[in-house]
């Protein structure tokens, strides 16, 4: 570790976001700013890093070398014990998608709520000023505006339904960092788009999904309905907003809880087909015929967009693109 460099601390470094986090910091702040702490990243086994910056970060550890485990108290101390002297910020990114949870209501807790849970009696313990968050649409339910939802509402609505385990969790997370009194920050995430090879089981990672099919020539199987809009946002944009959203000062934050939503734009998955036909003349798609699985759900549950006009107030920050292609 560099002699001086204060760190961030991200929990969940490997992961799509995490990863690409990871990258941005390090061209802000140099070599050796980012402790990358992940449940892949063990002693002894090949970094889950990407290749061109596993050498830049330094390794966080949980207990007895192995990798963070978000639900084991011990393994979070460890990495902030050896590190303590340089952490001023812990980005937890240790979340299960939304469909993922509603597979596993009982771990997804455990990970998300119990998880911050943790964090936060580990920060305090070793004296760490900030967390920051990755909220979800998800935690919208059906009162909550179809048009430029904020995150403001979530902070004015605590009572409201979710309407799903993970907006409940999501709703959990923020009630734990109001109680911590901390320097705490939360955004509130679209769906992600982008070019890596894997992700999870989420109801927005249809995009992505459809767009794997169409590269392979698969039928793609549409969890979703066609017609319903779907905030998104590219990677890039996210994580500008992401870094903005930790950098700033304190007394810069306007919003209640520090929390803002990072918006891109929406599109419906017809849209989306219609472009990828575009680009794959033989691309093909199917409903899935199941209207009541976790995804359609969702996706008829959450806002048609979300705001981003806070954030390009207070953030300084605003997606660079704002349409599909």
């Amino acid at each position: 570790h560099l002699e001086g460099v204060m760190s961030v601390l991200i929990i969940g470094a490997a992961g799509a976001v995490g990863s690409q986090l990871t990258r941005s910091i390090l061209r802000r702040r140099g070599p050796g700013s980012v402790i990358a702490a992940d449940r892949r990243l063990a002693k002894g086994h090949r970094s889950p890093m990407p290749p061109d910056i596993a050498d830049l970060v330094v390794n966080g550890y949980g207990h007895e070398g192995k990798g963070i485990d978000i639900r084991d108290e011990a393994s979070i101390d460890a990495v902030l014990k050896e590190h303590k002297s340089t952490v001023e910020v812990v980005w937890n990114l240790a979340a299960p998608l939304s469909v993922e949870t509603a597979m596993d209501p009982a771990v997804a807790h455990d990970i998300t709520v119990g998880g911050m849970e943790r964090l936060c009696r580990a920060c305090d313990t070793h004296g760490v000023p900030r967390i920051c968050f990755t909220d979800s649409i998800g935690s919208f339910g059906a009162s909550a505006p179809r048009q430029g939802a904020t995150a403001r509402w979530l902070t004015e609505n605590l009572d409201q339904d979710p309407g799903s385990d993970y907006g409940v969790q999501k709703r959990g997370c923020r009630k734990v960092l109001r109680e911590w009194g901390g320097d705490s920050r939360w955004a509130v995430l679209p769906g992600v788009l982008h070019a890596d090879s894997t992700w999870g089981k989420g109801t927005t990672e249809y995009a992505l999904d459809a767009m794997l099919c169409a590269a392979e020539g698969r039928e793609f199987v549409c969890p979703v309905p066609e017609d319903v809009q779907l905030p998104m946002i590219y990677r890039d944009d996210l994580i500008r907003g992401l870094v903005g959203l930790m950098d700033a000062e304190r007394e810069e934050l306007e919003e209640p809880e520090s929390g803002y939503a990072l918006a891109g734009f929406s599109f419906s998955a017809a849209e989306l087909f219609k472009l990828i036909a575009t680009l794959e003349p033989t691309f093909s798609w199917v409903p899935s015929g199941d209207d009541t699985g976790p995804a359609a759900r969702f996706a008829r549950l959450w806002p048609d967009s979300i705001s981003g006009v806070e954030a390009k107030r207070d953030l300084v920050t605003a997606a660079s693109r704002d349409t599909l292609g």
